[in-house]
């Protein structure tokens, strides 16, 4: 399988930054978790992206 996609970064915070809550980063995107998925199922998958200018 070939995937074509962006990941994005994923925040997630334990609670209000005003009061110094803590933030969790990471990935996200349809096409990476696919991706992800069935290559824990035992096939083959590679991944192609580019960055854009933004």
């Amino acid at each position: 399988m070939l995937a074509f996609g962006e990941t994005m970064i994923a925040l997630r915070g334990s609670g209000p930054r005003k009061l110094s809550g803590t933030m969790d980063v990471s990935t996200a995107g349809i096409e990476r978790n696919v991706a992800i998925s069935l290559a824990r199922l035992g096939h083959a998958v590679r991944w192609a992206s580019i960055v854009g200018d933004d």
